[in-house]
């Protein structure tokens, strides 16, 4: 590596139509003068290049020529199309590969990365670990070196990520950050939001939320006796920030509800659920 071409690793917040109370998402710039990463490519508008290519200028990075996505979600994949002049190989997990071709058709430069692959660049060795819970194919990149874990949608930085059907699983989620609570981390890099620099507190506050989550499901259930999965959101989530978040809440309530099902806490007849009788 040449003199004056260190590592640089650079959270990059680009304004998008996602999920108050965030306003950003985050892409993230590795790499030095000689060879960049971009991980995550934020919505597909003019702003997104703009942004990149601001940063890109002012810390001397070559342009990125591989692009590794988190998942498939409008505000993390389609800014693809913003960016096909660099001629980039987007990478990304196979399970989420058919839907982000589907986002950034007609451009369709994509390969495989699966969980323990490693790539490399500007000299630095970076894992991929599979990641499922926000959605089935969630990559998470861990750059061992620096301790530093690249966490997608697994974590944001205020508040918790909504996990839920059709893409999402309660289940793997929780699995999932059980598994990156081992890793050796610095800090992460969430999805949305400034850096988290205290790792292992801010996992164990998301666990922490989705068991208060579960046991508050399970004693509405007790209390009420059978409720569908509207009744159970209102019950829940007495103040959201913004109308348009009730539709993600909801989605976890019925990720949650499927975990419980899946464990034999639960029992569903048509739209409404239930404490299991033998508990």
């Amino acid at each position: 590596m040449n003199k004056g071409s260190a590592l640089k690793i650079i959270r990059v917040p680009i304004s998008t139509p996602t999920l108050l109370p965030h306003t950003t998402t985050n892409c993230y710039l590795i790499g030095n003068d000689q060879e960049s990463i971009l991980v995550d490519a934020g919505y597909d508008q003019p702003n997104t290049k703009i942004e990149l290519q601001r940063v890109i200028s002012e810390n001397g990075l070559a342009i990125p020529k591989s692009i590794i996505l988190t998942h498939s979600h409008p505000d993390h994949a389609p800014g693809v199309l913003q960016l096909i002049d660099w001629n980039p190989v987007v990478y990304c997990h196979r399970l989420e590969n058919q839907a982000i071709l589907d986002k950034i058709a007609p451009w369709n430069h994509v390969s495989i990365l699966e969980g323990g692959d490693i790539i490399n660049a500007a000299g630095e060795k970076m894992m991929l670990i599979h990641a499922p819970g926000h959605t089935a194919g969630h990559l998470n990149l861990y750059i061992p070196s620096k301790q530093i874990l690249l966490a997608g949608d697994n974590i944001v930085a205020e508040g918790t990520s909504w996990i839920g059907p059709p893409d999402g699983d309660m289940s793997d989620y929780i699995q999932t950050l059980t598994r990156i609570k081992q890793l050796k981390l610095s800090k992460i890099g969430p999805g949305h939001g400034d850096w988290v620099v205290k790792p292992y507190e801010h996992i164990d506050f998301v666990l922490e939320r989705r068991y208060y989550r579960e046991n508050q499901i399970k004693s509405m259930l007790k209390d009420h006796g059978t409720l569908t999965v509207v009744n159970l959101t209102n019950l829940i989530y007495e103040k959201l920030p913004h109308p348009n978040v009730f539709e993600v809440a909801k989605r976890t309530t019925e990720a949650h509800l499927i975990k419980l099902i899946k464990e034999g806490f639960v029992t569903q007849q048509d739209s409404y659920y239930s404490i299991k009788s033998t508990i």
